[in-house]
């Protein structure tokens, strides 16, 4: 697809850049992996536009797609030097080349690329081709379109770039991960094109003083990719013109979440919500899988339920019974059994015991816990069936909502002596289990199918965190299988990092 100003005017926001809450630009909008940002070509310098024609193509204006005159020049300079020190490939078959991707070196590649630019050339003017190019050409680092480029490695908008920036951006479009792993070699030919454009009075005396003087740094700023589908989630509010979008996103959280996501040997996602606000999401599935894939959560419902049957005339030691319930027409498996035939509510929540939930809802009524579920998730009640209790749901809950189901919930859970109640057994829990002494933290866990997918909820009555990690685990040294290890780690770097994070 060619990255254009048009094709950005729909839902996925493909090629718009994402800003955190701060501000600060960290991010684009793609589909597929590329780190490609698009802007209107009035936002590219045109001392920018002016160099790369003198440099590429000085006869743009002046041909169609293929450009004769600049073949044979090139032929002869070849041949003079003795070897390739000149192109004839005109920017519109550049462009070509960018949009095809191949980069086979043989006649069929020449051939596609030609006739692509001969469409091009026929369906679009001059300007609006030069406008595609800065969309589209590539600039090493999966990075694809100036402003991409722009941001990635200066921090910057185009139209904020010094002459010095602008310039070392053309001297690294001839072989981008070439010049960018070998610096000497850039230096060289940044220096080789400065005098270019001095001979050909694009820059003058006193700025070709200051190009020779300056001391230029690229930066690698690793702009995240984040798919459409979360844009509507994460946004505070859209620039269409600028196509810019300004989000919800904590840069140092997200920054954490992304690290999280790729040491993990499985398949992992992570939410973060705050004031029921996404503050980090990051996923090996893509950034819209934790809004988008629905399952039963196991265990991580059991707390909802614990206030249930405690509003409802379940004691906080009353015994419950352990046994199997025959009211069900399945058997009710237990990730940890045990040898006693009764235990408390308390100690139910804490060791998860799936019978002793069980058995208690069924005491209460089942349609009333089902109904409790419906409320505090703001799902509907035929969502819910009895095997709701274990996690299971008609629809299944994604990651997201149940983020936001525990962030509503336990807000301000001091002021609700039921919900306090349930927090401090999920505090100890959180203590036995990440083995880190932190403020106020809670966790629930919850497994499914054989414990193929594994949940974690950690958080306080602040900021809540949602963990999903999928894979067969069989042979692990246990059934967290190194999970809960990583996200220990992951509190704790967050914990240190930042000041503003000390409520952990």
């Amino acid at each position: 697809m060619i990255a254009t100003i048009e094709n950005t005017n729909n839902q996925e926001y493909n090629g718009f850049v994402l800003y955190s809450k701060n501000r600060k630009p960290f991010g684009v909008i793609s589909p597929n992996g590329d780190r490609i940002a698009t802007c209107n070509t009035k936002y590219i310098p045109s001392r920018l536009k002016q160099s790369l024609m003198l440099i590429e193509d000085h006869r743009f204006y002046k041909h169609g797609a293929v450009d004769i005159v600049g073949i044979l020049r090139a032929i002869c300079n070849n041949l003079k030097a003795g070897k390739i020190v000149e192109g004839g490939s005109t920017i519109t078959q550049q462009l070509s080349r960018n949009i095809l991707r191949d980069n086979r070196r043989n006649i069929i590649r020449k051939l596609h690329e030609t006739a692509l630019s001969f469409k091009l050339e026929n369906k679009y003017s001059k300007d609006q081709i030069l406008g595609l190019y800065f969309n589209n050409v590539f600039w090493g680092n999966n990075i694809y379109g100036v402003r991409a480029a722009s941001l990635e490695y200066f921090t910057k908008e185009p139209e904020n770039l010094s002459t010095t920036e602008q310039l070392v951006l053309l001297t690294l479009l001839r072989g981008p991960n070439y010049y960018l792993k070998n610096e000497d070699r850039l230096l060289q030919r940044y220096t080789m094109l400065s005098r270019k454009l001095y001979r050909r009075r694009v820059i003058s005396s006193a700025k070709m003083s200051k190009l020779k003087r300056a001391n230029f740094c690229i930066n690698h700023n690793n702009l995240e990719v984040f798919r459409g589908g979360c844009v509507p989630y994460i946004t505070e509010s859209i620039n269409d013109k600028q196509h810019s979008i300004y989000s919800t996103l904590d840069k140092e959280v997200q920054k954490e979440a992304t690290r999280f996501i790729n040491e993990d040997q499985f398949p992992t996602s992570v939410i973060c919500v705050t004031n029921n606000k996404v503050i980090a999401v990051a996923s090996s599935n893509g950034t819209d899988y934790p809004f988008t894939f629905k399952a039963n959560v196991g265990s991580t419902l059991k707390p909802f339920i614990y206030c249930c049957l405690r509003e409802n005339g379940i004691g906080f030691t009353d015994l419950l019974s352990t046994a199997n319930n025959h009211k069900l027409d399945w058997n009710v498996r237990e990730v940890q059994p045990l040898n006693r035939p009764s235990i408390t509510l308390r100690e139910a929540l804490f060791l998860s015991n799936n019978n002793a939930f069980v058995n208690a809802s069924f005491q209460v009524g089942i349609k009333r816990v089902l109904s409790f579920l419906a409320r505090v998730t703001c799902k509907p009640l035929d969502s819910f069936v009895p095997a709701s209790i274990l996690g299971a749901s008609i629809d299944g809950i994604s990651l997201f909502e149940l983020a936001v189901t525990y962030s509503i919930y336990f807000y301000h859970s001091t002021e609700n002596p039921t919900k306090q109640e349930c927090a401090t057994i999920l505090k100890e829990i959180a203590l036995a289990k990440l083995d880190i002494k932190l403020n106020g933290l809670f966790l629930k866990t919850g497994t499914t199918n054989y414990n193929k997918e594994r949940y974690a909820v950690v958080g306080n009555s602040k900021m809540v965190f949602a963990f999903l990690r999928q894979g067969d685990i069989v042979g692990e040294a246990s059934k967290d299988g190194g999970f809960l290890s990583n996200i220990t780690k992951f509190i704790q770097r967050l914990a240190k990092k930042n000041t503003n994070y000390r409520w952990l």
